[in-house]
């Protein structure tokens, strides 16, 4: 293209050389008509040329992006097309430090496709300046490389907010609500995004203090911090409204319930449950002391409650009023645990084996050693087939 530009200038420079005839400007005219052409024509085939260059250099590039995501990151191809679009590598140097140091750190390549997937920049991070004193530091908190990934993935902008300015103050907050290290990456494990950009000035710490000024003792704030950390960093007037209203419904500050309450009470439409419970049999009495035992209950949908209150009443014949008095029951998977278990006793009835009548706490709330013990293995001698029976019934797929 260059040649070009200089020919362009000898043919002009000539013209200037001869004196002008009128038959030697028209030959000159024509002349730069021609010249004008073949510069235009040269100027865009140079332009031409250029572009498609620069087209299969970015092809190339975008070939290079997907391959190197699918065989280093472990990314699908679609997923590795689509990330293509938004980052282009140009070689596989600063990809590769970031891989190996995160290597040393419990990544393994399901979760590197994990984290790139979410933040696919971490590709172009410098791995010595910008991850490296962020999971020194994670180490030295005490978090293992089992649990690293898992936080980071979950809050992956945590790799790149300031260490001294952001982590390590957080950090110390957190520190000061609870009693140990171990509390603290328990905590940060449960709610990894919270805390990276809840705001603990105007939330943690003043919600905290609400639950400690109502007689809460530590052992249950750091049991809400570590279960359910985000209930924590929630509005302030919500958050004391639905403390109110724990202790109004009855939930003592001494009991580990009372925080569960106040999970559950912060549920949005939480009241509209009562009209639920009433339809299944449970007044306002009733579904408060069913509430006060086990709060989570309020945790299950509509449908899930009926379905599992018409099985238990219906079908298996028990009173709603004595279900309430061991709601945790209702919590319990209908597939995976209430039928099977039924299904064995049934069938153990059927057979004349099992006389005295049992009450459902009996058979649903003992823990699965138990039960097999008492209800299978100690059967298993009259009725061989009985835990291929019960195990088919309880490892069926369609779970609630």
């Amino acid at each position: 293209m260059v040649r070009n530009f200089l020919l362009i200038a000898r043919l002009t420079a000539s013209f200037t050389h001869h004196r002008s005839t009128p038959i030697q400007l028209g030959s000159m005219l024509q002349h730069k008509h021609n010249a004008s052409i073949f510069f235009f024509n040269s100027f865009t085939s140079g332009i031409s040329s250029d572009s498609e260059s620069d087209d299969e250099n970015h092809h190339k590039g975008d070939t290079f992006t997907v391959s190197y995501l699918i065989n280093s990151w472990g990314l699908s191809p679609r997923r590795a097309r689509e990330i293509s679009n938004r980052i282009n590598l140009k070689n596989p140097d600063g990809p590769n430090a970031v891989i190996d140091l995160l290597n040393n750190y419990g990544f393994e390549k399901t979760h590197l496709a994990k984290l790139v997937e979410r933040k696919p920049s971490v590709l172009l991070a410098d791995a010595e300046n910008t991850l490296l004193p962020k999971l020194k530091f994670f180490r030295s908190i005490g978090i293992s490389n089992t649990d690293m990934p898992k936080i980071l993935i979950a809050s992956h902008n945590m790799l790149f907010r300031s260490l001294n300015k952001c982590l390590i103050p957080r950090y110390e907050i957190l520190k000061s609500v609870l009693r140990d290290k171990g509390e603290v990456v328990r905590a940060l494990k449960n709610a990894p995004f919270s805390f990276t950009y809840g705001d603990m000035m105007k939330r943690l710490v003043p919600n905290i203090r609400v639950l400690r000024e109502s007689g809460v003792p530590q052992g249950s704030i750091s049991y809400l911090l570590m279960h359910s950390g985000t209930l924590a960093y929630r509005d302030h007037s919500k958050f004391v409204e639905a403390v109110n209203t724990a202790k109004e419904f009855g939930f003592n500050p001494l009991r580990r319930t009372f925080v569960v309450g106040v999970e559950v009470l912060a549920i949005k439409r939480w009241e509209s449950r009562f009209e639920v419970y009433e339809r299944c049999g449970w007044n306002r009495e009733i579904a408060l002391r069913a509430v006060r035992k086990f709060p989570s209950v309020v945790k299950l949908s509509e449908e899930v409650f009926i379905k599992k209150m018409s099985f238990l009443v219906k079908d298996m014949g028990w009173p709603s009023e004595d279900i309430a008095e061991y709601p945790q029951v209702v919590t319990y998977n209908l597939e995976k645990r209430i039928i099977p278990r039924f299904s064995v006793i049934k069938m153990l009835k059927s057979k004349g084996l099992l006389k005295n009548n049992l009450h459902f706490s009996g058979i649903i709330c003992i823990t699965e050693a138990k039960f097999l013990k008492k209800f299978v293995i100690s059967f298993q001698k009259d009725l061989p087939f009985l835990p291929d029976f019960y195990n088919s019934l309880a490892n069926q797929q369609n779970v609630l």
